[in-house]
C-alpha cells in the first residue's frame, strides 16, 4: 500500500511501498558490497569510512522504511530512518571531496587553486560540521513527532546542516570548474613542484588525460550532480516542514532521494576512484619541466616586465 494515510497515528503521512523499500535494500547491499571489494582489491582505504559506510547508513535507513512499510505507526523505525537517512549522503560528499583532490594531484596540482591536502582538510572540516548538525536536528525532530515546536526545530536544525553541505558542494563545484578551465588553457596557479605528493601517495605533475583517468573525473562529475540535486530535495522538504506536503509525498523522497544517492552510489562502483587511480600510476606523463612550467614562467615574467 503507498496510498496517502489519513490516520493521525501514520508518522509518514503515507505507508511505504514494501516493494520499493526492499528494492532500495537489495540494490544499496549489492553497491556496498561492491564498493567493500573494489576499496579493498585497489588498497583505496579512504574509500571504506566515506563511500561504503554511506552505503550501509542507506542499508540501515531503508531496512527501517521497510518495517515501517508493515506498521507505520512504529515510532523507532520512523526514528532510525529519519535521522539516518538525512545523513547518509554525507560520508559520500567526502569521498567526493578527497577523490578530487587526489585527481588534482595526478592531473598537475599547479592548475588549482588549493593544493590536493587542502580540498581534503577544508571540505570535510565542512562535510563534518554539516554531519553534526544534521544528525541533532533529526534526533530531535524524529524524537519529538507529537510536538509540533520540537519537530520544527529539529527540522529547521536539519536544513541548516543541509546548507552548510550544499554551501560548501557549491564552492567545491567552482574549484572544480575553475581547475578544468585552467588544465584546458594551460593556465596554471603556481609554478609545479618537482616532489610526490606524499600524503596520497601519488606522484606530481601533469598527467596524459588518459581513458581511465577521463572516466574518473567524470565519475565525481556526476556523482556530484546526483548528490547535490538530492540535496536541493532534502532542503525544500524541510523547509516546508515534517508535516509538509512534500514530506507527505513518497514519490518524491523514492526518486530525489532514494534513486539519486543509488545512481551516485553506482556510478563510482562502474568508475571507481580506487581502481582507476591505482589503473593511471603507470601511465604517461608529462615532465614536470613541460609546458605547465613554461607557461608559468611566461605569465609571471610578463607581469615582472610590466611593473612599474
Amino acid at each position: 500500500m503507498s496510498s496517502t494515510d489519513s490516520s493521525t497515528d501514520n508518522l509518514y503521512g503515507y505507508t511505504p511501498t514494501r516493494g520499493v523499500c526492499f528494492l532500495f535494500v537489495i540494490l544499496y547491499s549489492l553497491s556496498t558490497t561492491c564498493h567493500f571489494w573494489q576499496a579493498i582489491r585497489s588498497r583505496a582505504w579512504w574509500l571504506l569510512p566515506t563511500v561504503v559506510l554511506a552505503g550501509i547508513a542507506e542499508v540501515v535507513g531503508w531496512a527501517a522504511r521497510t518495517k515501517s512499510s508493515y506498521d507505520p505507526t512504529l515510532r523507532m523505525p520512523f526514528i532510525i530512518q529519519t535521522s539516518i537517512l538525512v545523513l547518509a549522503p554525507t560520508p559520500f560528499v567526502a569521498a567526493l571531496f578527497v577523490g578530487f583532490g587526489r585527481i588534482a594531484a595526478r592531473l598537475g596540482a599547479q592548475y588549482s587553486r588549493l593544493s590536493p591536502k587542502l580540498y581534503s582538510r577544508i571540505f570535510l572540516t565542512a562535510d563534518i560540521l554539516s554531519l553534526l548538525i544534521q544528525g541533532g536536528g533529526g534526533g530531535i525532530a524524529a524524537a519529538n513527532t507529537n510536538d509540533p515546536d520540537k519537530a520544527r526545530l529539529g527540522s529547521d536544525i536539519i536544513l541548516g546542516g543541509l546548507i552548510i553541505q550544499i554551501i560548501s558542494m557549491s564552492i567545491f563545484c567552482f574549484f572544480m570548474a575553475d581547475y578544468a578551465y585552467r588544465r584546458a588553457k594551460d593556465r596554471p596557479f603556481r609554478a609545479p613542484e618537482p616532489v610526490s605528493y606524499a600524503e596520497a601517495g601519488l606522484p606530481s605533475g601533469r598527467h596524459v588525460m588518459d581513458r581511465k583517468m577521463m572516466m574518473l573525473v567524470a565519475g565525481v562529475i556526476i556523482s556530484t550532480a546526483l548528490i547535490y540535486i538530492r540535496s536541493v530535495y532534502r532542503i525544500i522538504e524541510f523547509a516546508n516542514g515534517f508535516n509538509g506536503s512534500i514530506a507527505h509525498t513518497q514519490i518524491l523522497f523514492d526518486l530525489f532521494d532514494g534513486m539519486l544517492v543509488t545512481m551516485a552510489m553506482y556510478t563510482l562502483n562502474i568508475m571507481h576512484p580506487g581502481t582507476l587511480l591505482r589503473a593511471t600510476e603507470t601511465g604517461a606523463a608529462y615532465a614536470l619541466t613541460d609546458r605547465s612550467q613554461v607557461s608559468f614562467d611566461r605569465r609571471t615574467s610578463s607581469k615582472a616586465f610590466l611593473a612599474p
